[in-house]
């Protein structure tokens, strides 16, 4: 098995960052209705910049280790940095090949990220 493959099934057998309990400021839910897999990620902000991070939900192993992943990038990442990183980043961060297919369960995490921090914004 591919080193890359193996840490994907390592982080989703073991994430780091799910279910955490956190004091979160932003909350934010999605889903990919295609497959069934649910994100909902928990931040703790101070001003503009990530303190903490978790996330819950369930899906394939894409998607779960990707949202866990997740975690090692955004912290410490103010809202401007994360509201910039691409799918290509995410991408390089799973170290897979990831198909068309796979790609909504690659980013689901991703886009419960930015669009929490573009909810908070509108408040």
């Amino acid at each position: 098995m591919d080193i890359y493959a193996q840490n994907i099934l390592d982080r989703y057998k073991k994430p780091f960052y799910k279910d955490k309990k956190l004091d979160a400021s932003i909350r934010h839910k999605e889903a990919n209705h295609s497959c069934g897999d649910v994100v909902e990620v928990d931040l703790q902000m101070q001003g503009d910049k990530v303190t903490a991070y978790s996330f819950s939900g369930n899906g394939c192993a894409i998607s779960m280790a990707s949202a866990d992943m997740l975690g090692d990038l955004a912290t410490g990442l103010t809202k401007k940095e994360i509201l910039k990183l691409t799918k290509e980043e995410i991408y390089k961060m799973l170290g897979i090949e990831i198909s068309v297919r796979r790609s909504k369960c690659a980013l689901l995490s991703l886009l419960a990220l930015q669009n929490a921090l573009i909810d908070e914004s509108r408040h």
